[in-house]
């Protein structure tokens, strides 16, 4: 049910962005990550994937949206059309909460993208869904995912390990829940 809510908001439009389902159509884009440096050193576990590897992957996001799961959404420009990222929005209906997470392309980084994305993001999962807790996690190492997380109001909550990865761990309650 609280799926389905978020996905009848798609497509989310902020004033320089377009958020729309994650599509086959969206592969350049995710090869593009694959390859930069950023990418490899905070996510790992992706290198020397090949296109049809990626193809399946982008095919099974595909499916869990049409299971009513919106795991993966990719990040246009308004006015180009033109890919830059992916953000998830994973609802536990059982929790009242979800898991964001987020990656965007080097060459639009610092320019207030990401924070614009994920500040209509939560907005519809608190205003429009009604969900109690947002949560996220990022690579101990990522000073910038940090600091997007901390200017959207999440509090640090603590760390966890993983596949002997540091983790750091935040959450962010519905002020109106």
């Amino acid at each position: 049910m609280k799926n389905k809510l978020f996905i009848e908001k798609l497509p989310i439009e902020t004033e320089r962005l377009l958020i729309k389902k994650t599509t086959k159509e969206d592969i350049e884009l995710l090869l593009k990550l694959d390859k930069q440096e950023t990418t490899q050193k905070f996510l790992g576990g992706i290198k020397n994937k090949s296109k049809e590897e990626r193809l399946e992957f982008l095919n099974k996001k595909e499916q869990k949206f049409k299971q009513g799961i919106a795991s993966s959404l990719t990040v246009y420009l308004k006015e180009s059309n033109i890919p830059i990222g992916f953000v998830g929005a994973k609802i536990s209906e059982e929790n009242n909460s979800s898991e964001i997470s987020y990656i965007f392309d080097e060459d639009y980084t610092k320019k207030g993208y990401c924070t614009e994305t994920m500040l209509k993001v939560i907005e519809i999962c608190f205003d429009k869904v009604g969900l109690s807790k947002i949560y996220a996690d990022t690579v101990e190492k990522n000073e910038s995912s940090k600091k997007v997380l901390l200017r959207l109001g999440f509090s640090h909550v603590g760390t966890k390990i993983e596949n002997d990865t540091v983790f750091d761990e935040y959450e962010l309650y519905n002020k109106n829940k």
